[in-house]
């Protein structure tokens, strides 16, 4: 089985008695001296590169050597004889500056290191047995004085102090009955945690993004999540180094993932292979398990949405994908909540920004309907209809559906350009339409330039009455409900993601039931789509719903659009008075005056529509701040009096 964990090695030198090696964990830098050469040299534990040598260091052996957070200041500690003081590598030329040491001649000097307060702090930190003393650069600041039971020693290598989750904890490792205790420092209230281990020789923590590796002397790791309550043991994991031969005082760990092997002479850097993980635990455990632990890791999205995609693949069913959309929505919906308590809560609860969202998420794993849309979604119908990716879907379906229905294409873009849509660029392909947009972009009526080969035979729309639900539309709608089940309403963009993937399949029907049972709600992208699909089916019902919502939407000169298509002209003049649009009456009066089948089927159309208008003109005339005019520009030859 190929290793799980990782000892990627950052240096190796030969162990003697005038050189060391020194982790600075919060800089991810190792430091080795050199006595014999007087010399220090620093490698980037994370990039593996030398960024600092120096010859000039003459100073006895050292206990522990670190960079200050600013990297201004290096901080040293040697016991023979008793020293500790402060480089300023900015000026190399500057004496170091000394710490009067006598008052710890009664006792021991445990540790020396930086506070790590801040970037600009240069506060370090000298832990004794009796007390605890914090200076800034050298002022004695204030000293802790410690509470130690009478006969108990303190040892400083059963003591590590790493932040997890945002959280600072206080781990106790307790190699003689294998537990590691952690205790929060920053929230009092929060309980212990206690983990087991079984241990031979030694014990010793790393941190990896969030997760807690217990490397022991019997060559086992155990990798925690401490974010599972019920379970915090993810996996246990053999351990190829250092060598099962080393004992305690050999091997050495600084959080968050150097591991030093004294005996051996090498310094590591801890890595996970989530490639091996991820095999291992979808081995253990079950789907939403392992979606879960994902997303608690950094720039895992990918791995998260890519065993979501396996499933959908796999076709599970709905209440087992029900459950692993839950996994993913949950966190998502917290996010969303801690974005709205940062003060960046929108008006009448208007959803928030996509990139909002994934400004504030970051590299956190973090499933968003904008990622599921994009990443999950739309990709599966591209590949199920053999789209060329960017194409917008209802311009796809749009386009098949006249092309069976012998309709021709050419109508629907001068209606189109009749239409009066807001004009403003769109880069996302799932809302982008070339049809439903201000832009007047040329359109394609061949649905083989939509199709990833053109040689392609173009498809039969996908007969819903003989074939279940298509299975894309059962898991968008499982989606919804997990969303739901968080108090969340699905964007705009998921909704008209719906809707085209319910007409690219051919479910008019679902469309409307939709429509009507508010999954889909109102929005200029809807209205649009179900005004042009009107244009080529014609039906009835899809003309009411489409009237409505532009009423509620407030896109009254859709409905005179609506009107006119339906050579309903009357109609069109009553709608431009009813909602005060400033539309040219010579539109409607030519069409009407041209349209002489209209007139045929009815003859007191035309003398209605004059007189409408001409009561319309007086009516303005003696009120015109209850009653607007009428544009009655080009009119003059139906109205001359007017």
């Amino acid at each position: 089985m190929a290793e799980v964990v990782l000892f990627k090695e950052l240096y190796s030198w030969q162990n003697d008695h005038d050189q060391a090696v020194f982790v600075d964990g919060a800089n991810g830098m190792v430091i080795y001296q050199s006595v014999y050469d007087k010399s220090l040299r620093v490698i980037d534990s994370c990039k593996t590169n030398s960024v600092f040598n120096s010859t000039r260091f003459p100073k006895p052996l050292c206990e522990n050597i670190a960079f200050s957070p600013d990297g201004q200041y290096i901080l040293y500690w040697h016991n023979s004889p008793l020293g500790i003081g402060v480089v300023d590598t900015s000026n190399p030329a500057a004496p170091d500056v000394i710490v009067d040491c006598s008052p710890y001649d009664e006792t021991i000097v445990l540790s020396v290191f930086w506070s790590q307060c801040g970037k600009t702090s240069a506060d370090f930190v000298v832990v004794c047995t009796s007390c605890i003393d914090i200076y800034n650069e050298v002022r004695l600041v204030t000293d802790i004085e410690l509470s130690v039971r009478n006969g108990h020693k303190l040892q400083k290598s059963a003591i590590t102090v790493a932040t997890i989750y945002n959280d600072i904890y206080c781990i106790h490792k307790d190699c003689t009955n294998g537990t590691l205790s952690l205790r929060s420092m920053t929230n009092n209230k929060a309980l212990d945690i206690v983990l087991e281990v079984r241990c031979q020789g030694w014990l010793d923590i790393a941190v990896c993004d969030n997760l807690i590796l217990a490397l022991t002397g019997g060559n086992e790791t155990y990798i925690f999540d401490i974010a599972i309550k019920d379970k915090p043991l993810v996996v246990k994991v053999p351990q190829r180094k250092p060598s099962m031969a080393s004992i305690s005082s050999d091997v050495q760990v600084y959080v968050p993932n150097v591991v030093v092997d004294y005996y051996g002479g090498f310094a590591y850097n801890l890595t996970i292979d989530h490639n091996m993980l991820m095999l291992l635990l979808s081995q253990m455990y079950t789907e939403h398990l392992v979606i879960d632990f994902y997303q608690n890791r950094h720039g895992a999205v990918q791995r998260v949405m890519e065993m979501i995609n396996t499933a959908m693949t796999n076709r599970v069913r709905s209440d087992k994908l029900l459950t692993l959309f839950k996994t993913i929505v949950s966190p998502y919906a917290k996010t969303l909540v801690d974005i709205n308590n940062l003060g960046t809560r929108t008006a009448n609860n208007v959803a928030i920004p996509f990139n909002v969202v994934e400004e504030h998420i970051g590299d956190r794993s973090i499933v968003t309907e904008y990622r599921f849309g994009k990443t999950i979604l739309y990709p599966s119908v591209t590949k199920d209809w053999n789209l060329k990716p960017g194409e917008n879907i209802f311009d796809a379906a749009i386009t098949l559906v006249c092309y069976h229905r012998k309709f021709d294409f050419a109508t629907l873009l001068k209606m189109r350009d009749e239409v009066e849509i807001e004009s403003s660029y769109i880069d996302n392909a799932i809302l982008r339409s070339k049809i439903v947009s201000g832009t007047k972009e040329d359109i394609s009526s061949d649905f083989r330039d939509y199709l990833t080969s053109p040689d392609s035979e173009i498809p039969e729309l996908y007969d819903i009455s003989l074939q279940h639900r298509p299975y894309i539309v059962s898991a968008m709608l499982t989606y919804f409900r997990a969303l739901i089940t968080h108090h969340l309403q699905p964007t705009h963009l998921l909704q008209v993601l719906l809707f085209d993937i319910c007409i690219m399949y051919n479910g008019i029907g679902m469309v409307l039931n939709l429509l009507r049972s508010k999954i889909i709600r109102d929005s200029s992208y809807v209205c649009y789509r179900l005004f042009f699909l009107y244009v080529v089916l014609r039906d009835p019902e899809i003309r009411q719903q489409c009237l409505d919502m532009s009423i509620r939407l407030k896109l009254y000169r859709l409905c005179v659009t609506i009107a006119m298509l339906d050579e309903d002209y009357y109609t069109a003049l009553n709608d431009v008075k009813a909602y005060s649009i400033t539309y040219p009456l010579h539109r409607i009066l030519y069409q009407a005056a041209m349209d002489i089948d209209a007139q045929t089927r009815k003859p007191y159309l035309w003398p209605s529509m004059i007189a409408f208008i001409t009561c319309w003109a007086e009516e303005s005339a003696s009120n015109p701040k209850t009653c607007p005019p009428p544009n009655l520009s080009g009119c003059e030859m139906w109205l001359p009096n007017l």
